[in-house]
């Protein structure tokens, strides 16, 4: 049954809830462009955490604004800028390895017309809402992609102090990441995190107007942003699956701007005198996931490394990607920065080891059931298709499923699955999908090693130096020898567009939409 909520419907009950106001019915954005974005997929909650997904996040990012933020068009960077700078906190202050003081932006509005101060930002990162063991029944990740956090501390009314129970020299980053969209702490409460969902309020440059189920999200433009009036009116987030569709729709005037193309997708559009294609790497890498709790042969490390060995991602990234994704030098990013390795020899491909450790570990032939979506992760079903005659040549049997949604994710031998790395760190995402307690041990049976696990909080604790970054070459060697899972390359990222709007994408999967990179012609 498609649901469809609007934030009218849900504020009659939610304001006596939350102590405020019910807020102002959605007025006409005169004399702005609508926006119109054919999107790959929609969330059907928009609570900021329970929404992180490749789809959620370009909705989240218009609805919500972070702690610091990540200036991604710092220094003339074209999308891919790590530099952190002003965002709701007008400054911050290290304290010691445990604590940072954020001073807070006076005068920010949530759309509802209240003041955002630091009893927002203190239950944004509470016990109560995010990481305790209360809070992760209603939002299970936030836990997964937090540092070790302590309790906030309100100093004044724009004064609070972040805090970690272990030492953590990344609580900026974590900060600037999307975790850290603040969210109103009274009107929040007062719903739970399931309603906030469907009825959210933010700082962001857009507030809701309407959230259909399964098939899209209208925003309108919040005219007391703090950061400028926003360039277009009404925006709409509309869900479109079919690759060819969101193209047919951007060329026949339906959508303006379409994400998730491939490089294929590129010579028709950009041949076009009013339509261009703006793509990049991003940070997100695909990979195949095992499912160790359904199929218990895959909890032999070396079955897991056979299937691995026999992809040659070189391969992949020429016929799927025309070379321009990224095939990485292992677990290992040039964003991670200090934590990065460029002297790290690529993950290997070498059939003949794969045949060897098959026959080590008695494999004979027996059926792996490998999901791939065919719409939601571009190019995944074509590189299954590949990687099913690399597995053919040594003898695995794998058999392909192949799915338009995710409604059996994690629940077949092998699946597709990408992360996205929400701080430019390696902690992203070795210690917060693959660490101790994390999604790939609690939900996906893999037994960690004790000295991954050991090194996960070492590295989680340590500032960046000679120390730390040789730890983490040692939790890559351990992932290599233990394939948890299958990391395959960070996808080569095609965006489409009217000629005439001027707006650049992002290194992350979000989309900016502020008024600094977006204007009309």
């Amino acid at each position: 049954m498609t649901f469809s909520m609007t934030r009218r419907s849900v504020l009659t009950g939610a304001a006596a809830l939350a102590g405020s106001a019910a807020l102002p019915l959605p007025a006409i954005a005169q004399n702005r462009p609508q926006l119109r974005i054919g999107a790959n997929g929609i969330r059907n909650t928009l609570e900021p955490i329970n929404a992180i997904s490749n789809t959620g996040v370009r909705v989240s990012n218009a609805l919500f604004d972070t702690l610091i933020k990540r200036d991604f068009f710092a220094d003339g960077a074209p999308g891919n800028g790590t530099r952190l700078t002003a965002g709701l906190a007008e400054s911050w202050e290290r304290e010691n390895d445990r604590s940072v003081l954020v001073t807070l932006r006076q005068g920010v509005k949530f759309h509802n017309g209240q003041e955002m101060t630091a009893e927002d930002v203190a239950y944004t990162f509470s016990e109560e809402r995010l990481w305790g063991d209360e809070a992760i029944k209603s939002i299970p990740n936030g836990r997964n992609f937090s540092p070790d956090w302590d309790e906030p501390e309100i100093v004044s009314r724009y004064k609070v102090r972040l805090k970690t129970r272990t030492p953590s020299y990344q609580i900026e980053k974590f900060a600037a990441s999307w975790i850290a969209w603040v969210v109103p702490a009274g009107y929040y409460s007062g719903l739970g995190a399931e309603k906030f969902g469907q009825a959210p309020i933010g700082t962001g440059p857009y507030k809701l107007l309407e959230l259909r189920a399964d098939d899209r999200v209208v925003l309108e433009p919040f005219d007391d942003y703090w950061g400028g009036r926003p360039a277009s009116g009404e925006l709409q987030f509309i869900s479109v699956p079919e690759g060819t569709a969101r193209v047919a729709g951007l060329l026949s005037g339906e959508y303006d701007i379409i994400t998730t193309l491939t490089p294929d997708d590129m010579p028709l559009i950009d041949s076009r005198r009013d339509y261009d294609t703006r793509g990049t790497v991003v940070e997100n890498f695909h990979m195949a996931c095992f499912q160790q709790n359904l199929n218990t042969s895959l909890k032999d490390a070396r079955l897991r490394k056979a299937i691995a060995l026999c992809v040659n991602r070189p391969v992949l990234n020429e016929v799927l990607w025309q070379g321009l994704a990224d095939v990485p030098k292992g677990f290992n990013f040039d964003f991670y920065g200090a934590s990065y390795d460029p002297e790290r020899a690529p993950f290997k491909h070498d059939p003949d080891l794969a045949r060897a450790l098959l026959e080590d570990v008695g494999y004979n032939g027996e059926e792996i059931e490998y999901l791939a979506f065919t719409h939601y992760y571009a190019n995944h079903a074509n590189a299954l298709m590949m990687m099913l005659e690399m597995w053919n040549e040594v003898g695995l049997n794998i058999k392909p499923r192949l799915e338009g949604n995710g409604d059996n994710w994690g629940k077949v031998d092998i699946f597709n699955w990408s992360n996205g790395m929400q701080i430019p760190d390696a902690m992203a995402t070795m210690v917060t999908e693959f660490g101790p307690g994390r999604t790939v041990q609690s939900r996906f049976g893999w037994d960690i090693p004790e000295e991954y696990a050991m090194l996960s909080g070492e590295v989680s604790a340590l500032p960046d130096g000679p120390e730390r970054f040789n730890k983490f070459n040692r939790m890559r060697d351990i992932f290599e020898d233990e394939t948890p899972a299958m990391v395959l390359y960070r996808p080569y990222d095609v965006y489409a567009a009217r000629s005439d709007i001027a707006w650049k994408p992002l290194s992350f999967e979000m989309m900016d939409l502020r008024p600094y990179n977006l204007s009309f012609a």
